[in-house]
Formats: C-alpha cells, structure tokens, sequence
C-alpha cells in the first residue's frame, strides 16, 4: 500500500485575456480507501474557514512571516474555498488573484490534506479494535508495579488490634 500523497499543480493560466495564478490539488490514496472515502464521507469537511475565524489551533503548523498576512486575507476572504473529501480527491482548481493568494490556499491545501489522511486512518480502522494507553495509563502501571514490588520486599504487616466490643446495659 502506498502512502498518500498531494500533487500540486502551479502554472498561469490565460482567462479572459489576462493571466492568472491557478493552482490545482490532487490528493492520491489507496483505492479502497478512496472509494470507501467517496461512497461514505464525501461531504466530510477537511477544511473550513469559519473554524479557523479566531486563529489556528495550537499545533497547527504555522505559516511563514512573508505569507502570514496574505494567508490572513485569505481567509478572510469570500474567495477562501472550503475543501472536502470529495473536493480533494477528485481533484481541486483555484484560480488566484495573485501568487500570495495561490500560496495562501496551497498552505491551506496541505493542512487539509493532513485532515484527510488523520480521517482516511480512522476509516480504515472502522471494523476494528484498537487500544489507547495514555500517559497517565503507563504511570499508574508503574505505580503499582513499584506499590507490588514494594510489598513483597515488605517490612511484616503491622498488627491490628482485635476490635473492643462494649455492650451497655439495657
């Protein structure tokens, strides 16, 4: 199985007697998943910009200085795409104004396509079992281990006084 991949077309393109930047993305999958992916969540977002309306999430990679404020009126824009499963693998055309703005939606190509492969990993685990351990999981497991470890190498158990019964008159 090959990994997935992003192809990315960059070229100018004579529209109306005047040339502009257009930019086209294709992401490429292993065909059973591409066609689970189609067939089931071709309407999934993979990208939004009414998500990022306050900022990146933490985590998100960030743009570079030169592209960050072209990036910022982009999406602010109404020209900002939204992409989706089907959008992507299918195929995605843009048709920029300037190359900032053709830079501006690869950046954001890219973190959708990160989407898409975070999502095509949890569709090809549907039918499975998977197990999650946290950190905190793997402490306690060390925690006990040194608690048993403890207790076997243990001082004797401390004595425990019998209970004092009182009866009272009645």
């Amino acid at each position: 199985m090959q990994p997935p991949k992003l192809l990315i077309r960059k070229g100018m393109v004579s529209i109306q007697g005047r040339s502009r930047p257009c930019i086209q993305v294709l992401a490429v999958v292993d065909p059973a998943a591409k066609a689970k992916l189609e067939e089931l969540f071709g309407t999934e977002n993979l990208f939004k910009r009414t998500a990022y309306a306050t900022g990146f999430p933490a985590g998100f990679p960030m743009p570079s200085a030169p592209l960050a404020p072209h990036l910022a009126n982009f999406m602010k824009s109404d020209a900002c795409p939204e992409i989706t499963v089907k959008t992507i693998l299918a195929g995605q055309l843009y048709q920029a104004q300037s190359i900032w703005e053709m830079k501006a939606f690869e950046f954001i190509a890219c973190r959708a396509f990160d989407a898409l492969v975070d999502f095509t990993i949890a569709v090809m685990e549907l039918g499975r079992e998977t197990t999650y351990t946290s950190e905190a999981a793997r402490n306690y497991a060390e925690a006990a281990t040194l608690a048993a470890d403890a207790a076997a190498a243990a001082l004797p158990p401390l004595p425990i006084p019998d209970p004092v019964i009182v009866q009272t008159a009645a």
